[in-house]
């Protein structure tokens, strides 16, 4: 890590008046020895903030914050302190000896820092004033797009003609070649000269938090590949904890105390200059961790905004796998919520908010669902689950997405979600998760780079159990059908019961609705034709659950017998449900709570009267 040493920091402060730092943004009035303002940090008409200049210390009784230099940058821009120190280390024009974990000297970064700024100018000229036929086209591009000189002025958009052009200007400027290839600007030819990194693209210059240039974004002009290039990783700029936008955004973040990431660069201008400011993109990147923890600086949560076409229905199937759910869901510190919204018809942000509007935009983000439960849904929505096999697989890709926050508290909420897709039980998904392993590690994060496709995880003994209890389930619902089908006269008894199963297999509901509406004195061969009409393979289904009871009696006996499991089976399920839905008060009125708690009351008594035996079916209450 890097250290910024205490002879620094304090430079550093006696270089910096508090007062005039905070004068920049709020209107200070001296009274006697302090100066008094409205705090920067809440909404207040009667100035609470105060500032002793003899101390360098500030204070406001409303809020009750406080602290140095350092802590009023730390507070109001949102950083860490060693950032603090860097932003007013430049504000004061004091290079630091700080030395990070790349060892590159502090000022090294800072003449890298200058090379990127002045690339940027140089690019930004070409564009506004060039009158080749390449700037023409890039203008065009942009122009096409709805951004004319305003946009372009405001984000220093630019373009690169390539050729050598930015060498020869960069060396004019007075930067050597190591400074242009470590900024990666330029690199050195297979002949051995320093050409131009960018050439015939339009660029976005990707600035960090203090609206340094640290990187750049090229989209190549009409055809090429690749489509996009981005600057490489340098010792001032790594893909993976930088974003697009982020210098302009934070305010609207802040505000808003929400971020949305996109996928391009100009989603995110045409979203600003459509009025929706708290949007930042990822550079060639999923959405990481240190993403994660950049944004959750500003933001409660983060809203992952995908193209409605089929490469952005894959990335948000993807978006899960890079993401450090314990430490961006369960962080006591930080809590940040993901949510995803993937937009409708094959649109990405930009064309949706030039077809459609801000206001449908910001519809559409209301709307966001949680990450995890929209991955989750989404990996068990691939497999057939009416194939044991696959049923197995969808359980076994549900659990290795929750697997980071299997013992947090949010896995009860997604133990149940999966319990509900997948129809089977709360307790037996709780008990496979916390036999499941550690699932493979996640693919690499660079979309310019190919992706292999995910290796098949062996799916583990615990998931095989699930899948067995359900299927022993639905044999139990096709031996109770073949029993009625044989005896009809079974349901004067037991036909209220049938009524209120909530059946696992689709093809038991088909017959039972059509057995339960017919006459009880039916024959088996009537019977049984009127379950093929519904269920075309009724006969293999009930052939296979073919029983031994001979007589009407023996037949009721196991007919109840069956029912009686059943009926376990769903009250487990009903009371797994109505426990989650009462963690979560914040979604329910006192009524409805108290009416959930009476029932689910209701449902443990009466599954603890089965499994002692001492219930009968409601028939026999009834009569």
């Amino acid at each position: 890590m890097a250290r910024i040493s205490d002879d620094d920091v304090r430079r550093v402060r006696e270089a910096t008046d508090l007062v005039s730092l905070v004068g920049e943004r709020v209107v200070l009035r001296q009274k006697n020895r302090l100066f008094w303002g409205c705090c920067p940090f809440h909404d207040e008409k009667t100035p609470s903030f105060k500032i002793d200049p003899a101390t360098q210390l500030w204070h406001c009784f409303g809020c009750g914050k406080g602290g140095d230099v350092f802590g009023y940058v730390m507070e109001s821009e949102h950083l860490e302190f060693p950032e603090a120190v860097r932003l007013l280390a430049d504000r004061a024009h004091i290079e630091l000896h700080e030395t990070g974990a790349s060892g590159i000297p502090r000022g090294k970064k800072e003449r890298l820092m200058q090379a990127c700024a002045e690339a940027a100018s140089y690019y930004h000229m070409q564009l506004m004033r060039s009158r080749s036929a390449g700037a023409a086209s890039a203008r065009a591009y942009l122009h096409d797009r709805g951004f004319g000189s305003g946009p372009s002025k405001k984000w220093n958009l630019g373009y690169a003609p390539g050729h050598g052009a930015l060498v020869r200007h960069l060396r004019q400027k007075g930067f050597t070649a190591n400074e242009i290839i470590e900024a990666n600007l330029g690199y050195m030819s297979k002949s051995n000269r320093l050409v131009d990194r960018f050439y015939e693209r339009v660029m976005f210059p990707v600035q960090d938090m203090q609206e340094r240039t640290i990187a750049f974004g090229g989209r190549v002009i009409g055809t090429g590949e690749p489509k996009y290039l981005n600057t490489s990783g340098t010792p001032i700029f790594q893909k993976s904890s930088n974003m697009f936008g982020i210098e302009k955004a934070k305010t609207g973040i802040v505000a808003s105390k929400c971020a949305v990431v996109v996928e391009g660069y100009t989603d995110v201008i045409a979203m600003h200059e459509a009025g929706i400011t708290n949007v930042v993109a990822t550079l060639g990147t999923a959405l990481t961790s240190q993403h994660v923890r950049m944004l959750s600086r500003f933001a409660t949560s983060i809203i992952y905004l995908f193209d409605g076409d089929a490469a952005g229905q894959k990335a948000a199937d993807r978006a899960s796998e890079f993401i450090d759910w314990n430490s961006a869901v369960e962080s006591s510190r930080n809590p940040i919520d993901l949510k995803v919204v993937v937009l409708p018809d094959n649109l990405d942000p930009m064309e949706f908010i030039t077809q459609r509007g801000a206001d449908a935009m910001r519809e559409q983000l209301a709307q966001a669902e949680p990450l995890l439960r929209y991955s989750i849904l989404r990996r068990i929505g691939t497999w057939d689950l009416n194939s044991p096999s696959q049923k197995a697989r969808a359980l076994n890709d549900a659990l290795q997405i929750l697997y980071p926050l299997k013992n947090s508290i949010s896995a009860t909420d997604y133990i149940n979600l999966i319990a509900d897709a997948l129809n089977v039980g709360y307790a037996a998904v709780a008990k496979a998760l916390g036999e499941m392993k550690a699932p493979a590690a996640a693919r690499r994060e660079d979309r310019n780079q190919a992706q292999p496709e995910p290796k098949q995880q062996p799916v583990n003994r615990a998931v095989r159990a699930v899948v067995e209890a359900d299927q022993q389930y639905i044999r139990m619902e096709h031996e109770l059908m073949s029993l009625i089908v044989v005896d009809m006269r079974l349901l004067d008894a037991i036909d209220r019961d049938v009524a209120r199963i909530s059946w696992q297999d689709p093809a038991s509901e088909k017959m039972a609705d059509v057995l339960l509406s017919m006459d009880h004195g039916a024959s088996p061969a009537d019977a049984l034709f009127a379950a093929q009409k519904v269920v075309p393979d009724a006969s293999v289904l009930l052939a296979e659950a073919m029983n031994e009871q001979n007589g009407h009696e023996e037949r009721l006996v196991q007919a109840r017998l069956l029912l009686g499991s059943l009926r376990e089976r769903d009250l487990e399920r009903k009371i797994a449900a109505a426990k989650a839905r009462l963690r979560d008060e914040t979604l329910l009125s006192p009524e409805e709570a108290d009416e959930i708690f009476k029932r689910t009351i209701g449902w443990q008594k009466e599954l603890t009267g089965l499994r002692n035996g001492s219930l009968g079916t409601q028939n026999e209450k009834r009569s």
